[in-house]
């Protein structure tokens, strides 16, 4: 394997890929990991992230994040457009590039997003973390665009991944230990993950737990600085359609919100979502066939 992203021991993007007609899609800017033997696809990028920890000096540089093989298609960016956002924000601990930038400002939290998509997440988060002794109410919570990480596509410095796998190296053995129970519900089968239709996986819930824990780790941890990648107008506009100025405003009642506790921008930021959904309907009449990212 290189060095780094660029040749230096300092920055390390590494690049996850499954199959071998995947690796054309590789950016040469990153460090391609070879996942193919796919040992534990249940646990999807947090297996390759425990396996990197095992050799951190070898797999961890100042700077380390694990992209997956899709992640121009599904971000927009290349290595070397990463590796200049790290560069513009030098102070911060953890850099979040979430693709789905409407998702994450229209839900009130990670965890309403994913009751969406994986219906029952919430209670089964909510019980995981209740059996380790956290008293955090998931439902209640505020997540916006620097505390959340879809994809798992996020790059941090060291201490904060030694913080993140103090906090998930816990939860990987609560949930391991459960692995064999019978008709346990974090094991059982029930959503199918891939791009490609003749590669499908049926999956527990466990991928998408880890990937919305990633925002409880940061609300336990308020001392950890994050900076968001934000798309540019012209291509917010791409992405969301007639739902582009409200992200921004979105976002930032959540903020002002989580920091305040005034109901005041909760308010706001319920109305502004009323506002969001007329804008999704005014897309789709005008545009039937429109992805609203």
């Amino acid at each position: 394997m290189s060095a780094s992203l660029d040749g230096s021991a300092g920055i390390r993007l590494h690049q996850i890929f499954y199959r071998e007609d995947q690796r054309p899609y590789l950016d040469p800017g990153m460090l391609p990991w070879d996942n193919c033997a796919n040992p534990r696809p249940e646990w999807c990028e947090y297996w390759v992230m425990r396996q990197a920890h095992q050799d951190p000096e070898r797999f961890f540089g100042d700077l380390t994040g694990f992209f997956s093989w899709r992640v121009k298609e599904k971000l927009g960016l290349d290595a070397h457009q990463i590796l200049g956002f790290l560069r513009a924000h030098p102070t911060a601990d953890c850099y979040l590039f979430s693709p789905a930038v409407f998702q994450v400002a229209f839900y009130r939290n990670v965890w309403e997003q994913g009751e969406a998509w994986h219906p029952g997440l919430t209670t089964l988060a909510q019980t995981l973390l209740d059996s380790l002794g956290y008293r955090i109410d998931l439902a209640a919570s505020v997540d916006h665009h620097l505390s959340t990480a879809f994809c798992n596509y996020w790059v941090a410095r060291r201490p904060f991944w030694e913080a993140y796998f103090t906090f998930m190296e816990p939860i990987f053995s609560f949930l391991e230990s459960r692995r064999e129970e019978p008709g346990d519900p974090f094991w059982q089968p029930r959503f199918a993950s891939g791009s490609d239709p003749d590669h499908l996986q049926i999956l527990p819930v466990i991928p998408y737990l880890v990937e919305r824990l990633f925002s409880v780790f940061l609300h336990l941890h308020p001392e950890f600085a994050t900076a968001a990648w934000e798309y540019s107008w012209p291509e917010l506009q791409r992405r969301t359609f007639h739902a582009a100025g409200l992200i921004p405003l979105a976002n930032w009642c959540k903020r002002q919100f989580a920091a305040s506790g005034d109901p005041f921008f909760l308010d706001c930021f319920t109305r502004l979502r009323q506002d969001m959904v007329q804008a999704v309907a005014r897309t789709l009449r005008e545009n039937p066939q429109a992805v609203i990212g």
